[in-house]
């Protein structure tokens, strides 16, 4: 449980809670003996699921509490308090550099200093053989004393192997500041994920955004993994090409690419801030430019159409050359040129975006996405349109009978053992992922099946096939989902059986609220209109509760597609809803006379059973 204010916690009494995040409770607290105010760091009960954490965590405490480097927050003791892990940590009295960040941008010396403090508390740490594993700015505190301390290694990772730590990769960093290699699960975690992070941190304290921003976790970790990184300059113009460059490097996708260690990264970027000096009261004292706001777009295809960089991007104005004459005449001409220059902004937009949305009509034969109003559409997997068929009907059973690989229900510990010792065994990642849902972990068990889909593309695609029978199988349907997306984006077409596959799968996989997250409708519609179409209707239908739109899906469905029988199922569950039997028999029975496949009359029978 919690902590609660004026409760007393072994010596120390808790005042005021500082701030919650994803795996703690800081409270401040004061030790009367020593005549002090300490902040007490509590971790989530989460963790307590698993049996082993508390050893591990004391472990790890005692390795961690060795960081004695005066850019790093000290942490002074640790126990428990009813079964409930806490650090005791010092007390800084300030501000965290995410708040700094939000009252405005910082000047060019508080660049350099925070620079060169983090990086020092981040390299000491490195050659302790520990990772923060999460860099952002709300994990940097700036004293009121001018002091700056990284803070948060109370859950870091012990880099070499064998000095285990707090468990499974599952704790995951920020998104905003998340490294490819994290986002993927991956396991071998080296210096270069904390320089990437600490990387995003350099580009936003230097151009005034994250580089990726949207409205879900998902769609930002997966630009993290796929995206290309917005160019610095084009954020914001005053950032020198020199700076740029350490940018770039140090958020290259590939870790080897990146600097070896943060040394050379901090020697790096200051170099290129301090030849930079001439700009930096520009660069550092301006509004900062802000992110875009994710666009609401009325379809889902047209956020994948919509151009953030130059949206988003504040343009330099033209220079503009005024000779002397009357002022009413000069600011004519500035006007003038403001306008033409307005002008061509907007006529390039408009070409853009009409010979995009041209090549987009002219591949996806079946038109556009349209997206249910509110729904978010945020993309996952960056693939161009395939060419959808016809599912039909016979044969493809057989093939699903054909493609199934045999999955083991293992114990957790038993996975995690396997998952750990050959992470990169698709077999391994699989039933890792079935263990946890089993527990009941389901968010990571998602998580998991995301970066097996990735990782089984890479090495055999046509596993994605046998996976997805699989987990089909056991009515797993996100993950199923998962794996027949992957494969279509691998194989560019729709068979009768994948599309088959497809359809089922997201019919059943968008009854969990939480499959929006994985896959969003954006996606499927780059495959499949009526897919998508109809996912979007079954997920209104079971989670807004707004008929109307249902209805209005449902019809714009039947447009792009003269017979689904999915389409009937969803309007008789509509119709049940609505306590109309004697319609929703009708709907059904019409299913079922004519061809369908098999799991489209299993599900119209039982749905007729049910009916009074």
């Amino acid at each position: 449980m919690p902590f609660s204010v004026g409760q007393t916690i072994g010596p120390y009494r808790v005042m005021e809670q500082l701030g919650q995040g994803g795996m703690a409770t800081v409270y401040k607290a004061y030790h009367a003996s020593l005549d002090r105010y300490i902040a007490v760091k509590v971790l989530h009960q989460a963790f307590l699921e698993d049996p082993t954490f508390l050893a591990r965590f004391q472990r790890e405490a005692r390795l961690v509490a060795r960081l004695e480097h005066p850019n790093i927050v000290p942490i002074y003791d640790y126990a428990e308090h009813e079964g409930q892990p806490y650090l005791i940590m010092k007390y800084i009295e300030g501000e965290t550099l995410k708040a700094r960040l939000q009252s405005g941008p910082l000047s060019g010396g508080e660049v350099s200093h925070i620079a060169e403090t983090v990086g020092a508390g981040l390299a000491y740490a490195h050659k302790q053989g520990i990772l923060h594993r999460d860099i952002k700015p709300s994990n940097v505190i700036l004293s009121k004393e001018g002091g700056t301390y990284l803070a948060d290694f109370g859950l870091a990772r012990i880099a070499q192997a064998g000095d285990s730590t707090l468990t499974s990769d599952m704790i995951l960093g920020t998104p905003q500041y998340i490294s490819p290699e994290q986002a993927l699960g991956k396991p071998d975690l080296n210096e270069g994920t904390d320089i990437y992070s600490f990387g995003v941190m350099l580009y936003e304290i230097t151009t005034g955004r994250v580089p990726f921003s949207a409205d879900t976790p998902f769609s930002i970790i997966h630009d993290h993994i796929y995206s290309p990184l917005p160019l610095p300059s084009i954020v914001n113009p005053k950032v020198s090409p020199d700076l740029e460059r350490v940018l770039l490097k140090a958020l290259a996708k590939e870790r080897e690419d990146r600097y070896p260690n943060v040394p050379a990264l901090i020697e790096a970027f200051q170099q290129a801030w301090a030849d930079s000096a001439p700009t930096q009261a520009n660069l550092s004292m301006a509004p900062a430019p802000q992110a875009a706001p994710s666009p609401k777009p009325d379809s889902a295809v047209s956020a994948a159409r919509t151009a953030p960089a130059i949206l988003a991007t504040p343009q330099p104005a033209a220079a503009v050359t005024i000779e002397p004459g009357p002022q009413k005449k000069s600011r004519r001409i500035q006007w003038l040129w403001i306008a033409l220059a307005v002008l061509a902004g907007l006529a390039c937009i408009i070409v853009f975006f009409a010979t995009r949305d041209l090549n987009l009509r002219a591949d996806l034969t079946f038109g556009s996405t349209s997206a249910a109003p509110g729904l978010p559409s945020l993309p996952s997997l960056e693939v161009p349109p395939v060419q959808p068929v016809q599912p039909i009907p016979g044969q493809i059973e057989e093939e699903i009978e054909d493609e199934a690989i045999p999955l083991e229900t293992r114990s957790l510990a038993d996975a995690e053992k396997r998952y750990q010792d050959d992470p990169d065994a698709p077999i391994n990642q699989i039933e890792y992922g079935l263990a946890l849902l089993e527990a009941g972990k389901e968010d990571p068990a998602y998580k998991i099946f995301l970066a097996a889909s990735e990782s089984i593309a890479r090495q055999e695609p046509r596993l994605l096939l046998g996976f997805g029978a699989a987990l089909k199988k056991r009515e797993i349907w996100p993950g199923a989902l998962l794996m027949y997306l992957r494969f279509a984006e691998q194989k560019q077409t729709l068979t009768p059986f994948l599309l088959n596959n497809l359809r089922e799968s997201a019919y059943f996989a968008y009854a969990n609220p939480a499959v929006l997250e994985l896959v969003d409708f954006g996606l499927i519609g780059r495959f499949d209109l009526p897919t998508s179409l109809m996912a979007q209707a079954r997920y209104v239908l079971l989670h807004r509760d707004d008929p109307a739109q249902v209805r209005d899906l449902l019809s714009e469905l039947r447009q792009t597609v003269e017979n689904m029988p999915e389409a009937g199922l969803i309007e008789a569950e509509l119709l049940l809803r609505q306590g109309k039997s004697t319609e929703a028999r009708a709907v059904l029975k019409s299913i079922l006379a004519g061809p369908l496949p098999s799991w489209v009359e299993k599900q119209a029978k039982q749905m007729l059973e049910t009916i009074p």
